[in-house]
């Protein structure tokens, strides 16, 4: 399956932004009889008591509906209650939970391999192959819902399975969203057999959206735009959503962020296109614009005091280059080069465990014209409390430093650990049994065996992709091994495998020779 990318055009519009005055009126106020000092007593009284019962039982109500945006600001989800806590934020995997009630997760694939490790059901029989190889008995499971939606550029898979006695939860909901070079999947789990509690979690799953992204930026079933039209040549269809419709889906940030018009684009008082009679101004390639807030298919954004929408094919992340910039054909100073990047920063709010692919400088600003403040060997662990558009920023001995995105990765190159040497040993001299830390850094000579333990992302008939307690991502070819579960291999399972590590596949793919489940 391959989807073409969406392509958006638009035409040149005006550059200034016009100032719209609103004017309102006052209407006549009805005459009201006087009323007597009793009755304002008594009114006083009564809504004084009514107004503390109310503010005393809005305190101890649970928050429901709570939105959530990732740390670097790449997606959006509306948890049920406040109950629910975050347990890891990084791009490749985010996790919520509520107790052991349920469970979400979503899973960013961003790259080839990473997409052929996504494991997701295309059709209704497919899912249900997928589940008979895993539960022979075909009353173990029941598929309640599938849902298939496809655009030029996006493919969306929605199902809903339920478990009979067969399962670590009793209810699955899975929400595939698939481009052609990236996808996202989500996944929801209920334990027990709460109907209320599916119904929360599958909406909460159906809320996902991926934010200043615009290759998901108009998802199957949630947006008006699905042609890949431009905003200036869409015209309305009888599917397209009138202007209230599109504001009740709208959502406040609570803070504001900076993004950047890839193109053209008109500015207008509200989101729609159904006449040019609402546009309010326009922004030219590269300029950049506040977004507070955004609806299913525009980002709502503030002008200079002014609240307008955008569509959101046409705002990004990164500033492209001007026409203006273009025309100069001059290369950008390396000052202004280190203040974009600063101006891109996003703090993590904690630091995560990251790897140097080869030895690299350390400098103290995002440019390679900076001062060379250190430096990483190859293998070295480093820990990442950051990012610019083009630089990690790394905390090395107390000290803050940047470092080129190019040169660090989420997963230790060749295997070879977190920097300990006892993991390193214990792998090369064939036999490390160091747990779920030594196992999972001890087979950095190709050789020898070592442990593997993590939670399972994604099944197929001959592997399994796991979380690993160290934060890295392995996937482990089963086929010859020998597997211990009660129920299978499935996602959401811990286990822990015994790798052989001078089996590794060229791919990379680790080799068991036993796996068990917890």
């Amino acid at each position: 399956m391959l989807n073409r990318r969406m392509k958006f055009t638009a035409a040149a519009l005006a550059m200034s932004l016009v100032i719209m005055n609103l004017a309102t009126g006052c209407g006549m106020l009805q005459k009201k009889p006087k009323e007597t000092e009793a009755q304002t007593e008594t009114e006083s009284e009564t809504q004084t008591e009514t107004e503390s019962e109310t503010e005393s039982e809005s305190e101890t109500e649970l928050q429901t509906n709570v939105p959530y945006a990732s740390k670097d600001g790449s997606i959006r989800i509306t948890l049920p209650d406040s109950t629910w806590k975050v347990s890891q934020d990084a791009d490749s995997l985010r996790v919520f939970s509520s107790g052991a009630d349920a469970m979400i997760s979503i899973v960013h694939a961003a790259d080839a391999s990473e997409m052929r490790n996504l494991t997701y059901s295309e059709s209704e029989e497919e899912l249900n192959e997928s589940l008979t190889n895993q539960y022979p008995d075909t009353n173990a499971f029941e598929v309640v819902e599938f849902e298939k939606q496809e655009t030029a550029a996006l493919n969306t898979y929605e199902y809903v399975v339920k478990y009979n006695a067969t399962s670590m939860w009793t209810y699955s909901v899975t929400y595939a969203i698939v481009a052609e070079e990236e996808a996202y999947m989500v996944t929801g789990t209920v334990t027990d057999d709460n109907t209320a509690l599916l119904t929360a979690v599958k909406k909460a799953v159906e809320s996902f959206s991926v934010l200043r992204n615009a290759t998901f930026s108009a998802i199957p079933g949630k947006v008006v735009n699905q042609t890949g039209q431009s905003e200036t040549t869409q015209s309305e269809s009888s599917e397209s959503l009138d202007v209230q419709a599109e504001l009740k889906t709208l959502t406040e940030y609570g803070t504001s962020t900076t993004l950047y018009a890839s193109d053209v684009v008109n500015i207008r008082l509200e989101p729609s296109t159904d006449s040019d009679a609402n546009i309010i101004g326009s922004l030219a390639k590269g300029d950049q614009v506040t977004v507070v807030g955004e609806t299913s298919q525009w980002f709502k954004v503030n002008v200079n005091g002014n609240i307008g929408y955008i569509n959101k094919a046409f705002l990004v992340n990164t500033q492209p280059q001007s026409e203006t910039t273009q025309q100069t054909d001059g290369e950008v100073s390396d000052s202004t080069k280190v203040d974009a990047e600063l101006n891109s920063y996003v703090d993590y709010g904690t630091g995560y465990q990251y790897y140097a692919t080869t030895g690299t400088n350390l400098r103290d600003q995002p440019g390679t014209q900076s001062n060379i403040i250190g430096g990483l060997s190859a293998g070295q662990q480093v820990s990442v409390i950051g990012e610019t558009d083009n630089w990690f920023v790394v905390m090395v001995n107390g000290s803050k430093a940047y470092v080129s995105k190019s040169y660090i990765s989420s997963t230790n190159p060749g295997g070879s650990g977190n920097g300990d040497t006892s993991g390193n040993t214990g792998g090369n001299s064939g036999d490390n049994n160091g747990g779920s830390t030594g196992g999972n850094t001890g087979g950095s000579g190709n050789t020898g065996t070592g442990t593997v333990s993590g939670t399972i992302l994604s099944t197929t008939p001959s592997t399994i992709t796991i979380q690993g307690d160290d934060g890295n991502t392995y996937t482990i070819n089963y086929s010859d091994a020998s597997v211990s579960t009660n129920d299978g291999l499935q996602e959401g399972l811990y286990v822990s495998a015994t790798v052989d590590y001078s089996g590794t596949a060229p791919n990379g793919d680790l080799h068991a020779t036993n796996v068990t489940g917890y």
